[in-house]
């Protein structure tokens, strides 16, 4: 279960993202994949709770049956509303390819993350219609290392997510283009309603300190994976309570 955050829209502070990849001019080069990682490993199953009636037979009794209250459920018992809308989708480049593992960890076994390297934002609008014909869960957009992201391209990704849940993750790199792609994936989320919410990438990383990146100074390391993720989960959380 997603923990609680309080609602509206927010930025929230992201997590690093790594994989073994390399920047050469620009753009972020590294092995890619496109199919989801192997499912993390499930929590053991419940036990089995036998539901065999009983033997014994009451004995009748001729005083009206006591009312009864259904309690209303607790924070903890209610259901999980991000599960309750489907699986969840992550469009992303080479930092969400090689977070993967960790992605699917916090969000979920049944999470598509479909990412690829070099990948670039404009890439992203046909992906989230093809999706959102097909699923209504959330969606995850993590682009904007590798290039310029316009305002165009973003409005066309929400505009086709509709009102589900949809976080944007923004960018930590070395290029010229990460402050303008911060700020336009920032006004598009101010702008398209409680349910987006931006994920400040670049605030994260550097409030988890050394450790989080690789040499590159772009890809997370196998700990920064994690910060990446339940960044991402907290930021999902944020925007489903919202929606």
């Amino acid at each position: 279960m997603l923990p609680k955050l309080r609602p509206g829209p927010a930025v929230v502070g992201a997590t690093a993202l790594a994989s073994s990849a390399v920047a050469v001019g620009g753009l972020i080069v590294a092995a890619s994949f496109s199919s989801p990682a192997p499912p993390a490993q499930l929590p053991p199953a419940a036990a089995v709770v036998s539901t065999a009636p009983s033997t014994s037979v009451p004995e009748p009794t001729t005083s009206a049956p006591a009312s009864t209250t259904t309690a209303a459920p607790t924070t903890e018992n209610a259901p999980d509303r991000r599960r309750a809308t489907g699986p969840i989708l992550v469009v992303g480049d080479s930092i969400s390819l090689g977070s993967t593992a960790a992605i699917r960890a916090a969000l979920g076994p049944d999470t598509t993350v479909d990412a690829e390297v070099g990948r670039q934002f404009s890439t992203a609008p046909a992906k989230v219609r093809a999706w959102a014909a097909r699923n209504p869960g959330p969606i995850v957009v993590d682009l904007g290392a590798n290039g310029t992201v316009s305002a165009a391209d973003v409005d066309a990704v929400l505009t086709a997510a509709g009102d589900r849940p949809v976080v944007l993750v923004g960018t930590f790199v070395p290029r010229s283009w990460q402050s303008s792609n911060n700020a336009t994936l920032t006004a598009a989320a101010a702008r398209h309603g409680s349910n987006v919410v931006f994920l400040d990438w670049a605030a994260t990383v550097r409030a988890a300190g050394a450790g989080v990146l690789g040499a590159d100074g772009i890809h997370p390391t196998p700990a920064g994976r994690t910060v990446l993720a339940t960044a991402i989960r907290e930021a999902l959380s944020r925007a489903t309570r919202s929606s």
